[in-house]
């Protein structure tokens, strides 16, 4: 996602390289800033599904050992 910004803007400035050098750095600064704000989010996205998976994995630890000790219970009963 990245490199393809990063293309793209390439691109742009290389076809606009007659256009104002003003407008030009300009629309550069805006992609730039639009860039560093989607990887800000990238990063709080990934951060956000790692909590969620390290959630995910603790509860089917816990759902594991509760199927264990209902197991264990169940084969006292059948003694």
């Amino acid at each position: 996602m990245l490199t393809r910004t990063l293309l793209t803007v390439t691109f742009v400035a290389l076809v606009t390289g007659c256009a104002s050098s003003d407008t030009m750095d300009q629309q550069v600064s805006t992609l730039s800033n639009k860039v560093d704000k989607l990887t800000m989010e990238i990063s709080k996205l990934n951060a956000q599904q790692d909590k969620n998976t390290a959630a995910i994995n603790a509860l089917k630890e816990a759902s594991d050992k509760n199927n264990q000790r209902m197991d264990n219970i169940a084969k006292s009963y059948k003694k």
